[in-house]
């Protein structure tokens, strides 16, 4: 299939166009966003998207439903995880790894548009390894404070996506996040209440009893959308984020995070898997707040479960659409 690319040129707030001259205010993490209609042939079900993030160019497998075309459809945006999105770890052969290749027939079939978010090759990064998983390597990809950049803009472009007939492609109101592993950190990252963060927060993160903060390269988040997310779904993430939004949530004392959701998260976590202990506390500690949170914990399966037929992949995919389905409802 020859699948069609597109460069998509933001509108770019005036801190992201003075960060292009060197000029930029580093206690600031603002990224402009495209508040002009971008245009698809109605006959399109997949192309590439290319959107500039700073200085990079990110690309962006836009998938809509053939046979849904008549109506206006919701959308989720998917973040994939460390080995990234693409098969063989190629971004040239345009072609999805097998994992999200299923995730699109899966939205498909349910006339709902994907949008599948390559946060790795425009950054120069293949996969998540080696040094990519140490501070201050990981900042450049990092999934609390420029990944949530991907995500957000690709929510702009959505909610300003029409045919060439003028009329929407997607219900702006109706626009999700999915994200695994590493994604579903970003995907964490994503649906952070700023206005709930105390403004004297201070942003920092640390590894290895080493801590780092704005003057070594940590950004703070960025605001949240004015009309974000309607949820969010978590598959197997990290949930601590390099201590990134204050005390760890399996503290004694967990005042001191931050973290509170603007909208609801399904979190999908399977017993085997080292991540899990810190994101059973995470999902406590939200339900404490009072945060709007959901859960499923699948016994015998390791990171990673979604994919190969498992039996466990399938019941969490068929809840996360129902998740979806019912979020939409309301």
């Amino acid at each position: 299939m020859n699948i069609a690319c597109k460069k998509i040129a933001f509108r770019l707030t005036l801190t992201t166009v003075l960060g292009f001259l060197g000029c930029s205010d580093d206690t600031k993490n603002d990224l402009g966003s495209s508040e002009e209609t971008q245009i698809v042939s109605a006959n399109t079900s997949e192309t590439i998207l290319r959107i500039q993030i700073d200085n990079y160019e990110i690309p962006v497998y836009l998938s809509i439903p053939e046979g849904c075309q008549g109506q206006v459809m919701p959308a989720v945006v998917v973040m994939h995880g460390s080995d990234g999105m693409w098969t063989n770890r190629d971004p040239n052969s345009e072609t999805m790894s097998g994992q999200f290749k299923e995730w699109q027939n899966i939205l498909a079939e349910n006339c709902i548009v994907g949008a599948f978010v390559d946060s790795y090759s425009g950054r120069g990064v293949t996969t998540r390894t080696g040094k990519w998983r140490e501070l201050p390597d990981n900042f450049k990809i990092s999934a609390q404070f420029e990944r949530p950049k991907d995500a957000n803009a690709v929510l702009s472009l959505l909610q300003n996506l029409n045919y060439d007939d003028g009329s929407p492609v997607v219900t702006p109101e109706k626009i999700a996040l999915l994200g695994f592993s590493d994604g579903g950190s970003a995907v964490a990252a994503s649906m952070l209440d700023t206005d709930r963060v105390p403004v004297d927060f201070e942003w920092t993160q640390s590894q290895n009893g080493k801590e780092y903060t704005l003057s070594n390269g940590v950004l703070p988040p960025q605001k949240k959308p004015k009309n974000g997310f309607s949820g969010a779904v978590f598959y197997y993430g990290g949930s601590v984020g390099y201590n990134y939004f204050g005390k760890h949530p399996c503290g004694s004392n967990t005042d001191g995070n931050v973290f509170y959701p603007y909208a609801p998260m399904l979190f999908q976590i399977p017993s085997n898997d080292p991540l899990t202990e810190n994101t059973l506390c995470f999902v406590d500690m939200l339900k404490t707040k009072g945060a709007p949170v959901e859960s499923y914990y699948y016994e015998g399966v390791d990171h990673g479960f979604d994919f190969d037929g498992l039996p466990e992949s399938i019941l969490a995919r068929k809840r996360t659409i129902e998740w979806f389905k019912e979020l939409w409802s309301n």
